[in-house]
């Protein structure tokens, strides 16, 4: 595993003699998070500044996949350099000025009503969800007003930018964070967000070269469903670079359209299929499913809430020393939360400009 633990052994390869050429050999490394792909991004740059060559070897195709997405493909020497220009990342870190600006402008009645977004990743947590805006609003001493967001749901009061808190998709928190100046508070431990690429039960076709000049249908094309389901598909069958995508505007939809036979293939949230019913799951035959633990959802509290987003968070991380807390968190399906690490939000960034920014 290649991850924050990895520090200490990373560092010594930065004294390496300039000019030399390095081959890394990743047979016995199963898996590379977020912190460990930045780490190794500082590191092949400072290899490439010093003209230091870079090879890497027998990588499982699960980190090839990110290699790609990351852009660390291009420092290796077996690899081709990529067609679109790098873009500078713009993090949440340099934001400071323009979030404290703005903060100063929008400073919150501290007895108002909250706004809470919450973007659901599975129709199991519905309930949940319920009974979690309850909880908060006992431990705030606030009342919230709670907009809750999954699947075919569409009907909503307000747009997520003008909401005080928010827990929604990795791509959606990084917009806020970019555009709108929100600030990223939490994640739950343990869980990211996956991506289960899906056929129907009667498709005939069992090869995926098979499926040249067929439809692909998911639910957004600025999501990071699609991009690692896209990864996942050209990464095992180069041919179908050139299919056809189709965006339903939701997880529901687009299931529809599949088991209509409006598309082939579906990429779905993998929590969002763990949730389905059996009878709908009958109808359905997995394919491939990504285990990258790279992204995840985010609480994050808009620039005039920073105060409030504190409590939120110390409320949040105690939520397992209590009884109610730790029901909740049960039927969220959730073990608790952790603070996101600014290496992974840098890492979700350049990844949010490179593909759905410019999209």
């Amino acid at each position: 595993m290649i991850d924050v633990d990895a520090t200490t052994v990373l560092e010594s390869l930065y004294t390496l003699p300039e000019g030399c050429a390095v081959q890394l050999n990743f047979t016995g490394v199963q898996r590379v998070n977020s912190m460990g792909l930045a780490q190794l991004l500082k590191l092949f740059e400072h290899w490439q500044k010093n003209n230091i060559t870079t090879r890497v070897i027998n990588a499982n195709r699960m980190i090839s996949v990110l290699f790609k997405m990351t852009g660390l493909n291009r420092f290796l020497t077996d690899q081709p350099l990529p067609n679109k220009p790098e873009l500078p990342v713009t993090t949440p870190k340099t934001l400071a000025a323009s979030t404290a600006q703005l903060h100063t402008a929008r400073q919150a009645n501290n007895t108002s009503k909250l706004s809470l977004w919450i973007s659901a990743q599975s129709s199991q947590q519905m309930n949940g969800w319920y009974f979690f805006n309850t909880y908060l609003q006992r431990q705030l001493g606030r009342e919230i007003h709670m907009e809750l967001v999954h699947g075919a749901m569409t009907e909503r009061r307000k747009h997520i930018e003008d909401m005080d808190i928010v827990f929604t998709k990795p791509f959606e928190a990084t917009r806020l964070m970019l555009e709108h100046q929100f600030m990223p508070l939490l994640r739950p431990i343990d869980q990211a967000d996956e991506v289960t690429i899906l056929v129907r039960e009667d498709e005939t076709r069992t090869r995926l070269s098979d499926f040249k000049n067929s439809k692909v249908v998911t639910a957004a094309p600025d999501s990071f469903v699609y991009l690692l389901g896209r990864f996942l598909l050209e990464e095992s069958e180069p041919s179908l670079a050139n299919i056809e995508y189709l965006f339903s505007g939701h997880d529901i939809k687009a299931l529809q359209m599949l088991l209509k036979g409006s598309a082939d293939i579906l990429f779905m949230l993998s929590e969002t299929y763990k949730g389905l019913s059996g009878l709908t799951r009958k109808n359905l035959r997995q394919i491939d499913q990504s285990e990258t633990a790279f992204a995840c959802h985010l609480f994050c509290t808009s620039p005039a809430q920073t105060e409030m987003g504190l409590k939120l968070s110390e409320i949040l991380l105690d939520m397992s020393l209590d009884s109610q807390g730790r029901q909740v968190l049960a039927d969220l399906g959730l073990n608790g939360w952790a603070k996101p690490n600014q290496d992974e939000c840098d890492m979700l960034t350049m990844l949010y400009q490179r593909y759905a920014q410019t999209s």
